[in-house]
Order: C-alpha cells, then sequence, then structure tokens
C-alpha cells in the first residue's frame, strides 16, 4: 500500500517537472493535479494502516474511506478552479490520471 502511495508522488512530482518544461502555469495547475489525487491517497492509507477492530468495521472504513477519497478529489479540484486564476485543464487532469494509475507501474515493479 505504502509502495503504490509513494509510487503515486513521485509520478506526480516527475508530471509536474516535465509540465515545467511547458511553462509555470501548467506546472502550478499539474501540482493541483498531484494534490488532488496524492493527498486523499495518501489520507486513505494512513486510515486504512491504523486499521479496525471488527471485521464489519474495516469493511465499513475501506468504503467510507473510499467515498471521501473521491470526494476530496473533487473538492481539491473545484477549490483550484476557484483559487488560480491560470489553471490549465489539460495539466491538472493529465498529472491527476498519471498519478492515479500510477499503481500499474507498481503492478510491474513488482
Amino acid at each position: 500500500m505504502w509502495k503504490i502511495v509513494g509510487l503515486q508522488w513521485v509520478v506526480g512530482s516527475l508530471v509536474c517537472l516535465l509540465m515545467l518544461l511547458v511553462s509555470v502555469h501548467h506546472a502550478q495547475s499539474a501540482l493541483w493535479g498531484l494534490a488532488s489525487v496524492a493527498v486523499p491517497s495518501t489520507l486513505f492509507a494512513v486510515r486504512l494502516a491504523l486499521g479496525s477492530k471488527t471485521p464489519m468495521g474495516g469493511t465499513f472504513v475501506f468504503l467510507a474511506g473510499e467515498f471521501l477519497k473521491v470526494a476530496a478529489t473533487v473538492l481539491i479540484m473545484f477549490v483550484a478552479s476557484r483559487i488560480d486564476p491560470h489553471l490549465v485543464w489539460w495539466s491538472l487532469v493529465l498529472t491527476a490520471v498519471a498519478t492515479l494509475k500510477s499503481y500499474f507501474l507498481a503492478f510491474f515493479l513488482r
């Protein structure tokens, strides 16, 4: 679990650095994309690591955590659209997708 979360931060950071080659605005938007995926995933992993005392409680923690992770991602993207006047959506979405799908890389590095 921690390997995947760490890989999300690494892949997202690399995409942000690549966006810096395009422009500063693209890199800032890419940072929003990284934050919108990696921060909720990290918090979700921390909550799962804390665990639950019962199997039913663990299931509830997982399902509620997944829902909150998606809600936090949407909320961060909404906040980004309100705060950053130079937001480049395709940079944000590209970075978010690359960060989110980095678990494929973890599967092959296994």
